[in-house]
């Protein structure tokens, strides 16, 4: 992971991975290169759908 990022696996949902971080830019490049290194080659991909998806963006408010 680019520094600066943190990757947790949840334990509510199976297969998730939650990436955390401050910089937004170095938040979205490292799960692009996720996405990158999942990515589906070789198959049909109407029937082969295992990959990684974005299920949620979204900014975490301060708590004051």
């Amino acid at each position: 992971m680019l520094e600066g990022v943190s990757v947790v696996r949840s334990e509510k949902v199976k297969d998730e991975l939650v990436l955390d971080g401050n910089d937004i830019e170095l938040v979205s490049r490292s799960a692009a290169l996720i996405n990158q290194k999942c990515h589906v080659k070789k198959k049909d991909i109407r029937k082969f759908l295992d990959g990684i998806y974005v299920s949620e963006r979204g900014t975490i408010a301060d708590e004051e």
